[in-house]
């Protein structure tokens, strides 16, 4: 989630990240925009293949409603400031950060500071950044939507923070070797209901996927599971988004075709 006050240039930093386009041109970002980046992350061990959905929420405080619907289930945060505007990055701790807090706890976050182009003292630049990235207890990235400078850098610093999240995760509530069917279960029907942003019709959704998929609650088999994961990507592509609902699918396909030990 990019969020940040009105023209801090946050669409600006996604263009460029993701199709490395600079627009100098101003426009109020409507609502919501959602962008994707699939990055290839290399560690030692292995490669990890990473489908970032970058949400570009509108600026203007006074829409909370749209911001509130936009911010559920959010996975990261990318805070922004425009850094010729001192306002812009003290909103971040007084405004935009609580606002995380208070709707989706504490996930990762990171702040930027846009333009840096435009900065004469950039020594002062960072240390108001770093001020505010203190508080926020995240990386913080002087950058410039123009030039490219550090943009790439801050949005893999993102990815770098939801794959350590991801991993600590997996190992608290996924265990690969003692993971069963039925807590395989609870973890694909708590995943639905948090991407819906909804438990009440999440669980109406639920409870009519388990009729169609024959599902037994108490004694879930895999082929079943595998049913009601194609079923609920069909009621997300309505109301996610095609793109959202087939990453959805592809992260629950997996934690089922790992599975080791069933019971």
């Amino acid at each position: 989630m990019l969020l940040g006050d009105s023209a801090v240039g946050k669409t600006s930093l996604v263009r460029k990240y993701v199709i490395d386009v600079f627009d100098d041109k101003y426009i109020a970002t409507i609502g919501t925009k959602v962008l994707k980046k699939e990055i290839e992350y290399k560690l030692p061990t292995r490669t990890i293949f990473l489908t970032l959905m970058i949400w570009d929420i509108l600026g203007q405080k006074d829409y909370k409603s749209v911001r509130t619907s936009g911010l559920r289930g959010a996975d990261a945060a990318i805070l922004v400031g425009d850094l010729t505007r001192p306002e812009t990055i003290s909103s971040i701790s007084e405004f935009w950060y609580p606002e995380v807090e208070s709707l989706e706890g504490d996930v990762p976050k990171i702040v930027i500071g846009n333009k840096l182009d435009l900065v004469s003292d950039i020594e002062q630049a960072r240390s108001a950044l770093q001020l505010v990235a203190s508080e926020v207890d995240g990386p913080f990235f002087l950058c410039s939507a123009k030039t490219g400078e550090n943009v790439e850098r801050a949005f893999l610093s993102v990815a770098e923070l939801l794959i350590g999240k991801a991993s600590e995760e997996a190992e608290e509530k996924l265990d690969d070797k003692t993971l069963t069917l039925t807590r395989a279960l609870d973890y694909i029907m708590s995943d639905f209901c948090d991407q819906l942003g909804d438990l009440g019709k999440g669980m109406e959704s639920l409870e009519k996927v388990f009729t169609k998929a024959k599902v037994d609650i108490s004694s879930p088999t895999k082929e079943s599971l595998f049913e009601v994961i194609e079923l609920l990507s069909e009621i997300e592509k309505d109301r996610l988004g095609r793109e959202v609902a087939e990453v959805n699918k592809l992260r629950r396909w997996k934690m089922l075709e790992e599975l080791e030990h069933p019971g």
